[in-house]
Order: C-alpha cells, then sequence, then structure tokens
C-alpha cells in the first residue's frame, strides 16, 4: 500500500508539473510552446512513446522544462526502455536550467548509477555546455558557472568565478551577485588569475559574436 501511495504522489507531481505548462490558446504561443503543449496531451493520454520525441527535440533545444520531462520518462521507462545514465545527463542540465524539481529526481539518479558513470555524465554536460558557449550561447555560460558549484564533485571555485565574471561582463543575470559570493572562497592569486582568464574569453567571446553578427547582416 505505501508503495502504492508513492507511486501516486509522484504521477501526480508530474501531471501537476506538465498541466501548469499548458496553456488553452495555441494562438498565444511560440513553436515550442505548441510542442510542449502537444507532448504534454500525450502523455496525459499514456501515449509516452509519442510524448518522448517530442520532449527530445525540445530538450535538445536547451528547452530546461523539457530536459525534466525527459528525464522523468527515462528513468521511469516511459515511451523508452529505462536508462539511468542518459536520465541523469537530462536531469543534470535541468537542474542547471533552475528547474527545482530536478534536484530531488538528480540525487535519486545518483544513487542509482555507478560513480564512474556519474563521472562520464558529469564531464558529458559540461562538454555539451562548452560546445553550446562556443556557438555563442550566452545563457550556457551561467550554466557552466553553476556546473562547478552544483554539479562537481567538489566544488571548483576558481572555474565557477571565471564563468560567473564573463557572464557579469555580459550582463546576465544575478552573474555580479554570484561572482561575488563566489570571490570570498577565493584567495587574492586565484581571483587574479581567473580574472585575467575571463578577461581574454570576454574579449574572444565578444569579438567573435561581432562578426557573426556583422556576416549575418551583411549576408
Amino acid at each position: 500500500m505505501k508503495i502504492f501511495i508513492k507511486y501516486f504522489i509522484k504521477i501526480s507531481l508530474i501531471i501537476y508539473f506538465f498541466s501548469n505548462q499548458s496553456v488553452s490558446d495555441d494562438h498565444k504561443l511560440n513553436e515550442s510552446d505548441i510542442l510542449f503543449k502537444k507532448a504534454y496531451e500525450f502523455f496525459k493520454s499514456k501515449k509516452y512513446n509519442e510524448a518522448f520525441p517530442i520532449f527530445e527535440k525540445l530538450a535538445n533545444n536547451s528547452e530546461h522544462d523539457a530536459q525534466y520531462n525527459l528525464a522523468y520518462l527515462l528513468k521511469e521507462g516511459k515511451g523508452i526502455t529505462k536508462k539511468y545514465s542518459e536520465s541523469l545527463y537530462w536531469a543534470f542540465l535541468s537542474k542547471l536550467g533552475d528547474i527545482e524539481k530536478a534536484n530531488d529526481l538528480v540525487s535519486e539518479l545518483v544513487d542509482l548509477v555507478p560513480e564512474k558513470t556519474v563521472e562520464t555524465v558529469r564531464e558529458d554536460v559540461k562538454n555539451y555546455l562548452v560546445n553550446s558557449i562556443e556557438s555563442g550561447s550566452k545563457t550556457s555560460i551561467m550554466q557552466l558557472g553553476k556546473f562547478f558549484l552544483d554539479v562537481v564533485e567538489e566544488k571548483e571555485f576558481p572555474s565557477a568565478y571565471k564563468w560567473f565574471t564573463i557572464g557579469a561582463a555580459l550582463g546576465l543575470e544575478n552573474a555580479d551577485q554570484m561572482r561575488d559570493d563566489v570571490e570570498e572562497e577565493l584567495s587574492p592569486e586565484e581571483i587574479i588569475e581567473e580574472q585575467e582568464n575571463a578577461e581574454k574569453f570576454f574579449k574572444d567571446f565578444v569579438s567573435k559574436n561581432n562578426q557573426n553578427s556583422n556576416k549575418e547582416n551583411n549576408s
């Protein structure tokens, strides 16, 4: 009976989460919202195999709520066979995207996956964010800073400081506060080193983005 109650609560929570993402008027939605709503309807009808590819598409487009839903489906084996390692990958990314419910999911999955595999998944998440930043994503800069605080086994304050410093220079939300909070954990030598690293990356990032913008304007 306790097992059934626990399962029922979990399903109720996920359905509640999905339902809060849906909107009745399709004309008010953008393309990703419409896809999310469609996937939710499939989920509600227990057509998990049809919901899964839509959430997967949205997850690969850095939709953090879709990343959480994809992680959930992979963990529960709905619409796809269970795969804890892949579920953890998406759960980490949704956690870095500030999906609060992802914290519990990550904790559950870390207990289910061998530590060696967890480390591999962490590295995959880092590579995803680095590649995203190299492609011009500003939001991934903040997520990579959080990665070094919230995903790695032991907090790496110098690396987090570098990325938050870059984020602050770009005017990203909360970056200056997070930079200053992390700075308190660093030695003067670490601060100077990471400020120099941040300056170099910032200049290269802005220059590359300006070049890409000019190419688009001239095309």
